[in-house]
């Protein structure tokens, strides 16, 4: 009898050993799932960095933890050329428990909510414009009419002085603050938002405090700054001197560039300082030098001349100077003698303006049967590479379209050549030449507004080169020409 009954307290020991263990392991793979969890949260559960919102938000926190009523404007999208003046009114009473996020309630949501409370006489306004760190842009509060800052920059604007840059506020990696104590505080009732770059978007956190609050670069270190130097006055503009002076300039200048000759040519702008000269040049290369004469008044507009230069007939750009300099240049060839039309504008009022005509004979051997105006940029080409005048025929020639194109060129060891590429017809968005001798290679881009590139090469040991020609455009037709050089 005590044996049977000890094997049955045996079974049941062995059963409750089975079921204590069976526990510890739903225990221990419960406890492993709870840390893997735990690991996944800490893994993705937080940003790898803090976004625009929360920079805001932790100013805002910070500004609420020190003692002031703090709010938070909807966020604003702001582009380039697009000034956005924004209202800016002071947080209601028990605004800086709803600073955490913008809109936190109906009062720090609205800016003129009602409830505003009583601000008081010494109380500090402040505030602060948030954008991504890469934007750049300018706050400034704008003046009421009839105020007296805005009477004393109308006065300073008369005298030349721009009053604007004393009251702007530029940005720094992409955060500005401003703060205003006292009376003071109605400045800041309309803000300006101009963004020097292509567009962003603004966050703003308004506060009102009994002194100024701790500065956002000391909250955000992240967007801490070094020492910035004054922007500084460049003052008036450079006075060129007089007319007579820098007509006579400009021709030694081109004759020393071994122009054969300049002609000058004048006539009287408008009284907004505009006109349009028409021209009739012979066929090479020609420099266009316009100078305006400079009033000997005391208060006059500055001299500043833009133009550009168009086939006349078919309006087809030759150049244009859009520079900041007194006088414009402009720097064309032509295959054919043709008229040609140069507007411009700038001059200080209806005052005498010289055009100068500096021409340079085109070279006998471009070719001509590829039309005049490819004749034109050939001879451009080799004009602005200041290239000497072939002697000889050109070894070889080809005619191409868009796309890149290889050209062989056969050559003898021991020799220079240059070859230049140069639009027939169309519309060129990009040309480039380039040319391959053994393991050297040159190249040459045209430019902005040009239609023709050249580029030159030597041939050592090697009897072939590789020219290449590539032409983006609209349909356009190219015409490429290898001349031997001395």
């Amino acid at each position: 009898m005590a044996a049977a009954r000890g094997a049955p307290e045996r079974g049941r020991a062995a059963v409750s050993g089975v079921a204590r263990a069976a526990a510890v392991a739903r225990a221990a793979r419960v406890a492993a799932v709870a840390l893997l969890a735990a690991l996944a949260g800490l893994s993705v559960g937080a940003p790898a960095r803090a976004d625009l919102s929360d920079d805001a938000a932790r100013v805002a926190r910070m500004w609420s933890l020190s003692g002031a009523r703090v709010a938070r404007r909807p966020p604003l999208f702001v582009e380039h050329g697009r000034s956005r003046l924004i209202a800016i009114t002071p947080p209601p009473s028990g605004a800086a428990g709803a600073a955490g996020a913008p809109g936190g309630d109906g009062a720090s949501r609205a800016p003129g909510a009602a409830g505003a409370g009583r601000a008081k006489a010494d109380e500090c306004l402040t505030v602060a414009f948030l954008a991504p760190r890469i934007v750049e842009f300018t706050v400034e509060p704008e003046p009421a009419p009839g105020d007296a800052s805005a009477i004393e920059g109308l006065v300073h604007r008369l005298r030349g002085r721009d009053p604007d840059d004393e009251r702007r506020v530029h940005s720094a990696a992409g955060a500005a603050m401003i703060t205003r104590c006292g009376p003071a505080r109605d400045e800041l009732r309309r803000v300006t938002v101009d963004v020097l770059s292509p567009r962003g978007a603004l966050e703003i956190v308004v506060a009102a405090s009994d002194g100024a609050p701790e500065r956002v670069q000391s909250i955000l270190p992240e967007r801490a700054f070094g020492p910035v130097a004054p922007r500084g006055d460049p003052g008036r503009p450079a006075d060129p001197g007089p007319l007579d002076v820098r007509v006579v300039r400009a021709a030694r200048r081109a004759r020393a560039d071994g122009a054969l000759r300049v002609v000058p040519t004048e006539m009287r702008a408008s009284v907004v300082g505009t006109g349009q000269f028409s021209v009739k040049l012979s066929g090479g290369c020609h420099r266009i030098d316009l100078m305006a004469e400079v009033p000997r008044a005391t208060v006059r507009r500055a001299t500043d001349i833009d133009a550009e230069a168009r086939e006349a007939g078919t309006g087809r750009l030759l150049d244009r100077d859009r520079s900041d300099a007194p006088d414009a240049r402009l720097d064309f060839c032509l295959g054919a003698p043709g008229v040609v039309e140069v507007p411009f504008l700038g001059a200080a009022g209806p005052v005498k303006v010289v055009l100068s005509d500096a021409q340079w004979p085109l070279p006998a051997y471009v070719p001509g049967h590829f039309g005049a105006r490819a004749r034109g940029n050939l001879a451009a080409a080799l004009h602005r590479r200041h290239a000497p005048a072939p002697r000889a025929q050109p070894i070889a020639e080809a005619v191409g379209m868009q796309g890149d194109t290889l050209v062989p060129v056969q050559v003898e060891p021991g020799r220079c050549y240059f070859a230049a590429a140069a639009l027939v017809r169309g519309e060129l968005r990009a040309l480039r030449i380039s040319a391959e001798v053994g393991d050297r290679a040159a190249r040459d881009d045209a430019g902005e507004r040009s239609e023709g590139a050249g580029v030159a090469f030597c041939s050592e040991l090697e009897e072939s080169a590789a020219v290449r020609v590539a032409a983006r455009g609209n349909s356009p037709v190219w015409a490429l020409a290898v001349w031997p050089m001395d």
